[in-house]
């Protein structure tokens, strides 16, 4: 083998791996809804939660916070998306089943408000948790339609309402 092809075969051999490195399309758009996700102040978590024993989230959870003065909720629920053939619980909101805890902590306003926030969700969200101080949306991140503006005004919203 001559010199040149030396050369050449050492050129291939350094830049293909730093090719591997470059993040795919799909990583990219990703990289920038996260990013415009903590822009609005919203936590981004992509690990596993354990609701129970039989409910397993996985995907990317949305976090928001409640104020730090805000007197926190008297009580948790976890709501599922329906799937058609999976009872999950009952249906308390428009294609959503209750799947762990209660609705009675939270007042008449407050539900409205839920309503109103799950409606604006990304197509592709599958669980809501809504504990004393926390709220948070469970989903795929494939729709990339998401207004994150939308819900996240939704979501703080719901969380300065008084009880």
């Amino acid at each position: 083998m001559s010199g040149f092809w030396w050369v050449v075969l050492i050129i291939v051999l350094i830049i293909f791996p730093m090719s591997i490195l470059k993040p795919s399309r799909r990583q990219q758009i990703l990289i920038q809804l996260r990013e415009k996700a903590r822009g609005l102040g919203i936590q981004v978590n992509v690990v596993p939660h354990k609701v129970s024993d039989t409910i397993k989230l996985e995907g990317a959870g949305y976090r928001w916070l409640r104020a730090l003065d805000a007197q926190p909720l008297a009580g948790y629920l976890c709501l599922l998306k329906q799937e058609e053939g999976r009872d999950r619980g009952d249906v308390v909101f428009p294609n959503w089943q209750l799947a762990s805890g209660k609705l009675d902590f939270l007042s008449t306003q407050q539900q409205a408000a839920l309503a109103d926030w799950l409606a604006c969700l990304p197509t592709d969200a599958f669980a809501v948790e809504l504990g004393a101080s926390t709220l948070v949306f469970w989903w795929h991140e494939q729709d990339e339609q998401a207004n994150l503006e939308a819900v996240n005004v939704g979501a703080l919203a719901l969380l300065a309402i008084k009880k």
